[in-house]
């Protein structure tokens, strides 16, 4: 349903957060310490090299974030996970800007130290200041709160009656 479309767009973003920010919690727990060392982003590999030079043009960054530089290992999946990133990510019905306030809104829930401080500056250089990120913050930490204390008291939708099931299938995003 094309009214449904601004859900799935943001779902495929809050879904690609969450792999960015498993590729980079799972194999970077801190800033020094790295259980697969990341690729180096002078590489020799021509792929992997043109990879690097559209993700740092993407960014406008002179480094190549480091969940990019881990899935570096294997050249084609590297590829597959910037194709599916940078679609992510890119204006449609949404803006990016939109995009990384939920991305952060994402990897703050999941306690996501790569996410947070990555999606905070990627915020911060789309032109968000400090009261847009604690908007954010404020609505992030309330619906959290809100779902921890249901979750702690084992409570069950009240609303699930109220539409029926949807079974349409995803729209084309063309």
């Amino acid at each position: 349903m094309k009214e449904d479309a601004l859900w799935y767009e943001a779902a495929n973003t809050v879904g690609i957060t969450n792999a960015l920010n498993v590729v980079t919690d799972s194999l970077s727990p801190d800033a020094s310490t790295h259980l697969i060392e990341p690729v180096d982003e002078r590489t020799d590999d021509k792929r992997t090299a043109a990879c690097f030079t559209d993700i740092r043009d993407f960014y406008q960054s002179e480094e190549v974030p480091l969940p990019f530089r881990i899935a570096a290992h294997d050249p084609g999946y590297l590829g597959d996970l910037w194709e599916t990133v940078r679609h992510a990510f890119s204006d449609r019905r949404l803006t990016r800007r939109f995009k990384e306030a939920l991305a952060f809104a994402v990897s703050v829930t999941t306690s996501s130290r790569f996410g947070t401080a990555f999606h905070l500056a990627e915020m911060r250089r789309l032109g968000v200041g400090n009261k847009g990120v604690m908007e954010v913050l404020g609505m992030t930490q309330m619906f959290s709160s809100y779902t921890k204390i249901a979750d702690t008291l084992q409570l069950d939708p009240d609303m699930g009656d109220i539409a029926t099931v949807d079974t349409s299938p995803v729209p084309d995003p063309s």
